[in-house]
């Protein structure tokens, strides 16, 4: 959760920050009128942040709206700096009323992103963690905003100006920068692409772009102490060390927020996990079996369990709850929720024995996991917003992870992608639905972006990924690398996919013939020449696996009741 935080608290400062140093610009001039303004731009501004969040989540053309907000902002810092410099801010209503417009616009332009973020979190993923993490930066935030307008009512008329341009320094510079590399990402700019890219690491969420924030606050603070008003810092410390002590307090109630949300992406170890039926789950593990997901509603729901291939009917529980499941060469993934007030999200990491060996938290709700068939790569998809891929506006987070460390492999949103030969990028990329080849290193995924899918095939190493055919997802690669079994959207229907075979050797494609009812599922190979596949029962919130043949037009049969998220060990 740190990411998260770091972004809202990021985005925290650029909001609270103009507001504080105005007002104390303010204050130091005495102006009673434009701290009205800005009060009013503040009750503005809290009418305005839902609808504004609402229609930004909502409009095809973010980053246009970026850009524009982006350069109005370095517009409004110009202004305003000028008039610092020259000491003229003319007295009248028409100077309170746009200083009032300006202050709402640079208010609103980052609190209808925080909007969004906290409505994913409180309202979408129902996560405590993420709550924590967002709700805590902002209060850090308004902190360091408040603790300026502390320090600047006491400080000279001279060294409030000399900070205050130096606020509208590094506000002006990193305005402009966000407005260039928003400008890119529209696709306004000659030579788009290439911009982008080069100005990705300084932009909204660019780890330098997010640095620059944190100047907003340490660089004025630092124009300050370096004068030469040694006296002028004792007053200061005295006349304010209540204030010190609140503001200490409720920064280390942040910063333990901090600590509470960040979950951290490596391995933690978990205390041992209540032993399973340990006799008859290692009778079925003993010999090819498949482990899955129980679907019926009763004592043992989301209950991973274990079933022999050649008598599927002996079945064993074992000790952990999942919502989906993964497993190759002695390791495994489970993706777990504690479904709550707050529903919080972990990936336990589980053995041959299954038994738990470690645990990390997630970020999102559990979508899909797959594990390289020697055991090295572990994968996993989660919704960071929505909550199926047939809604509009969701947002995936794919994770590469080194299972035997439990280190970060890296996020396939930081990869290369690449179509016809040349870079390929998009606001909205979201991926899931990966599938490894017998060299861990080499797989495919699925892609979304401007309402189309993709089949992707991605190189670890490289980090590269190279778009091969459209309206595919979530592939699922034959034991023999030669076949690949996927959904395909056949209507516009939200759950109109069919399962569809592609040929690697030739990219052909054609529908499985054997299943013809609608399928949402990331299909799983029993062999060569057999796929497993979960549906839904209608109106029900079980689910049965299916077996069909992918060269045999018999009917499929039910292979396994009540299950979901099969998974075959062989």
């Amino acid at each position: 959760m740190f990411e998260l935080f770091a972004r809202t608290l990021s985005q925290g400062l650029q909001a609270f920050m103009p507001v504080a140093v105005y007002l104390a610009y303010a204050r130091g001039q005495h102006r009673s009128d434009l701290t009205r303004a800005a009060r009013w731009a503040m009750a503005a501004a809290a009418l305005l942040t839902v609808p504004a969040g609402y229609a930004f989540q909502r409009t095809s053309h973010q980053a246009g709206w970026e850009a524009a907000l982006a350069a109005s902002a370095a517009a409004i810092t110009i202004a305003f700096a000028g008039a610092v410099r020259s000491g003229s801010l003319k007295r009248s209503a028409l100077v309170a009323i746009a200083a009032g417009a300006a202050l709402t616009l640079l208010l609103v332009r980052q609190t209808m992103e925080i909007e969004v973020v906290l409505e994913a979190s409180v309202i979408q993923l129902r996560s405590l963690e993420a709550t924590q993490a967002a709700a805590g930066a902002v209060a850090a935030a308004a902190v360091v905003a408040f603790v300026w307008t502390r320090i600047g009512a006491r400080l000279s008329r001279e060294t409030l100006r000399v900070a205050t341009l130096t606020f509208t320094a590094v506000f002006l510079v990193q305005a402009l920068v966000y407005a260039f590399h928003e400008s890119a990402e529209a696709r306004v700019l000659p030579w788009s692409e290439v911009l982008h890219t080069a100005s990705e690491p300084y932009g909204p969420e660019g780890e330098y772009g997010r640095g620059v924030s944190y100047l907003l606050f340490v660089l004025p603070m630092v124009s300050v102490l370096v004068l030469p008003l040694r006296d002028v810092a004792i007053r200061v410390w005295r006349s304010s060390r209540r204030h010190a002590v609140a503001t200490a307090s409720m920064l280390g109630v942040a910063c333990v927020v901090l600590i509470a949300a960040e979950g951290g992406p490596r391995l933690a170890r978990s205390a041992a996990a209540p032993a399973a039926p340990a006799i008859a789950v290692a009778s079925l593990t003993g010999s090819p079996h498949v482990l899955y997901r129980h679907t019926g509603v009763d004592a043992s729901y989301n209950l991973m369990t274990v079933a022999s291939i050649d008598r599927p009917s002996a079945t064993a529980g074992a000790a952990l709850r999942c919502e989906r499941v993964s497993f190759s060469a002695g390791r495994g993934i489970c993706l777990q929720a504690d479904r709550g007030m707050f529903t919080t999200y972990k990936a336990v990491f589980f053995d041959r024995t299954l038994a738990a060996t470690g645990s990390m938290k997630l970020q999102g709700s559990p979508s899909r996991s797959r594990v390289s068939p020697d055991g090295r790569v572990g994968a996993f998809t989660v919704f960071l917003s929505g909550h199926a891929y047939a809604a509009t506006g969701f947002s995936t987070q794919t994770m590469l992870i080194d299972m035997a460390s439990g280190d970060p492999l890296g996020e396939l949103e930081q990869f290369s992608t690449w179509r016809d030969g040349a870079r390929f990028k998009a606001a909205d990329f979201n991926f899931w639905g990966i599938t490894f080849t017998r060299d861990s290193n080499v797989f495919y995924a699925s892609l979304g972006t401007g309402g189309k899918t993709y089949l992707i095939k991605g190189d670890l190493g490289l980090r590269k990924l190279t778009v091969l055919l459209d309206n595919v997802e979530c592939p699922s690669l034959s034991p023999d690398n030669r076949l690949i079994v996927f959904k395909r959207r056949v209507a516009t229907a939200a759950d109109a996919w069919r399962l569809y075979v592609l040929d690697l050797a030739t990219m052909a494609a054609r529908p499985l013939a054997a299943e013809t009812r609608y399928v949402d599922d990331q299909a799983e190979w029993l062999d060569n020449g057999h796929v497993l596949y979960a549906i839904q029962r209608p109106s029900s919130a079980t689910s049965d696996v299916w077996l069909a043949g992918v060269d045999d037009p018999a009917a499929p049969r039910l292979f396994l009741p009540e299950a979901s998220s099969p998974i075959v060990v062989r």
